[in-house]
């Protein structure tokens, strides 16, 4: 026995014996207690739990049934999708579809309304028994919705507002409780209503009475004819099932009894030893095991679900008989795990409990630690000095031990503040990079030297930031000199031309065009500039309004797809089920939606496809476009939303490099975010808002 108890081939197959034989064992002993009336008393079909399954479902469709029939009645005709509803239930229910009989009747009188019998016969005459159950339909349920209370500060109770059939509203107070009764509403002698629907005038209630059962013999080929052959077949072999699910589950309780008692024990050790699995803290161990039982049981749940309502086929049994393996083996690795620590007496020792415990007490080390220095220091000194005076009775040598420990304590942390203030020396003389050594230094001289190595840093970070800031300043000049100097040069050259050779030149049309375009593009210039400062600084007015993204969306696609065409590119659109909404300006995300599209058409490499997407997700509504650019893209992507930046460094195509600029400084105005992201040639902009609010349904109109 100690032999298998150390042999890891013998635990292997005793847990994968335990697994296969264990699950068996368990959906045999489940099969068993579910059919425990049928094995020991015998009982037919039409009192088995599958009978019952099936009848639940049918009596669901009745009361679905009635309650339309009830509606038609009041109504005098139902919506579309009602009557269709009402039609395939009348089909599923009719006598020539289903083994399920039933009557409905009014319950006050017993008048007939709707069974699915011919002519006058009785249900019990066609059915193995008869079920009877109460109906309520209900004309103008939750009308009380509508209703509101308000609170009377003055007088001390609520007055009560009753929205009429008309739509007019009613004030009661509590002397016209009489009046508010016929509404439902009662006064509890406090300073609240009590509201009964069942004595609301406005809603209108009808008790129908439902008789229902299954025929005997069955003589449709439904769900009833299915499940008794199923019953009739498996009925015979419920004896030797019984027997099975006793021996599995026997020769799994020894498999488990043999697996606890090798738990902790292995080859060549002669005491219980644990494995990397057993060093994990348990607590953290049974929540993961936790969540992974879970996920499977839900898992599991829709399994099971497919065996009650489609065919039975062998896909759902090996899932389901894989998640049970799943199930059972998280559960035994867990409890080997733990007879595994107890054994080697480390149970208690190893979980993150313990480890919180140990967090708590470095929490209150640091809780001393931030007691002011001062009075750290008063207490200190004296402690020194009660040591000094109490270590004087005793041996000198002992004494000047005492002072050489204190004497060694000044000294280092004296060489630990000449080390702080060296480093101190170095990053003000120009090395913000240095870093002070905080290793083995006292609490406070660490904290101090931490917070100066963060200031050196930061010094760093912002020399490094004026020095960006000072290059994009003056490539924002060169670039705004550039693209102004160039449509002005073209002006006073074709000026010049004109002036020499007189408007009568045959090439003056075509001069004045030029001109014309060049105006044009140095007016488009000035305005994205002014309206690029306006947004940087917030000084544009913001309407939000609800808009759905993926509407607008569509309408810019739809204005923008000739110029995609003669660009040749595709735009690839995709968009959610349903509309995306949020709030935002229209004007100004007409405006980010279309420079965005306008940079695609820009620069977007020919023959290429432009990808774009609205998604919702956690909250947020997000568009993305991808398109892969022209040239390579060698600059940052924070680079490309300055102003007057370009993605190609030439700068001969049309356009101020501005749109990019003002997509975001609009983006955020409205309160939504704005990110580029770069990769090689590929071009990836993200434009992402809150998601609106759902707005509440408008309440249909009282009768």
């Amino acid at each position: 026995m100690n032999k298998f108890k150390t042999s890891l081939a013998a635990k292997a197959a005793a847990v994968l014996l335990t697994l296969i034989i264990g699950a068996g064992g368990f959906w045999t002993t489940v099969f068993t207690i579910s059919q425990w009336d049928t094995l020991w008393l015998g009982s037919s079909y039409y009192d088995s739990s599958d009978y019952y399954d099936d009848l639940m479902n049918r009596e669901v469709q009745l009361h679905e049934l009635a309650r339309l029939l009830q509606a038609r009645e009041w109504e005098g005709t139902l919506p579309y999708l009602d009557q269709r509803r009402l039609e395939n239930l009348e089909e599923a229910l009719s006598a020539e579809q289903t083994n399920f009989r039933f009557n409905i009747r009014r319950n006050d009188t017993g008048i007939l309304i709707y069974s699915n019998l011919e002519g006058s016969a009785a249900l019990e005459d066609h059915v193995h028994a008869v079920e009877q159950t109460e109906l309520i339909v209900a004309q103008n349920s939750g009308v009380a919705g509508n209703d509101y209370m308000i609170w009377d500060s003055g007088r001390g109770y609520y007055l009560l507002n009753v929205v009429l059939p008309d739509g007019t509203v009613q004030l009661f107070l509590p002397e016209d409780v009489e009046q508010a009764a016929y509404y439902g509403y009662t006064f509890d002698g406090d300073d609240a209503w009590d509201y009964d629907e069942a004595k609301d005038s406005r809603v209108t209630q009808s008790v129908l009475a439902l008789e229902y059962g299954v025929a005997d013999p069955l003589i449709v080929r439904d769900e009833f004819w299915s499940g008794q052959q199923d019953f009739q077949s498996y009925v015979r072999y419920l004896p030797l099932v019984a027997v099975l699910a006793l021996v599995l589950d026997a020769c799994t309780g020894v498999l488990l009894v043999f697996l606890f008692r090798a738990a902790g024990w292995q080859a060549g050790r002669p005491r219980p030893a644990l494995n990397w699995f057993d060093r994990i803290p348990f607590d953290a161990l049974a929540f993961c095991a936790f969540w992974i039982i879970a996920v499977l049981i839900n898992a599991g749940d829709s399994i099971t679900y497919g065996l009650n309502t489609l065919e039975l086929v062998t896909e759902l049994w090996v899932g389901l008989g894989f998640i049970t393996i799943g199930v059972m083996g998280t559960l035994l690795a867990l409890c080997l795990t733990a007879a595994a620590r107890i054994r080697a007496g480390t149970f208690w020792h190893n979980n993150v409990l313990r480890m919180l415990g140990s967090l708590i007490g470095r929490g209150l080390r640091a809780l001393a630690r931030a007691w002011p220095l001062t009075g750290r220091t008063v207490l200190l000194f004296l402690l020194y000095v009660v040591c000094s005076v109490f270590f004087l009775s005793l041996p000198f040598p002992v004494w000047v031990a005492l002072q050489a420990v204190a004497l060694f304590a000044l000294c280092r942390w004296t060489l630990q503040w000449r080390r702080v203030r060296d480093g101190t020396e170095r990053i003000l003389g120009g090395e913000p990079e240095f870093k002070i050594d905080t290793s083995h230094m006292y609490y406070d001289l660490a904290a101090h030297a931490g917070q100066l190595n963060d200031l050196g840093e930061a010094v760093g970070t912002a020399v490094d930031e004026r020095l960006r800031s000072e290059r994009f300043k003056a490539e924002l000049i060169t670039n705004v000199s550039h693209d102004l100097k160039t449509p002005l040069t073209s002006i006073i050259n074709y000026v010049d031309l004109l002036r020499k050779q007189g408007l009568d030149s045959p090439h003056a049309p075509e001069y004045l065009e030029v001109l014309e375009r060049k105006s044009h593009r140095l007016k488009k210039l000035t305005e994205d500039l002014v309206e690029a400062s306006k947004a940087s600084t917030g000084s544009l007015p913001v309407h939000l309004e609800r808009l759905g993204m993926v509407q607008l969306l569509q309408q810019a696609l739809g204005e923008w797809e000739e110029r995609f065409v003669q660009s040749g590119l595709t735009a690839v659109p995709t968009y959610p089920a349903e509309e995306a909404w949020i709030m935002a300006d229209g004007r100004h995300l007409w405006r980010v939606i279309d420079n965005l599209l306008s940079n695609c058409n820009k620069y977007a490499l020919e023959g290429t496809r432009i990808y774009i997407g609205v998604t919702v997700w956690e909250g947020q509504v997000r568009l993305s476009i991808k398109n892969v650019s022209r040239q390579a893209l060698n600059i940052p992507a924070e680079q490309l939303m300055e102003r007057f930046v370009r993605g190609e460094e030439s700068r001969t195509t049309e356009g101020s490099g501005l749109g990019l600029s003002i997509a975001r400084s609009l983006t955020e105005l409205q309160g939504g975010q704005f990110r580029l992201d770069i990769d090689g040639d590929l071009f990836k902009a993200a434009v992402a808002f809150p998601e609106a609010p759902a707005q509440p349904e408008s309440l249909p109109p009282a009768n």
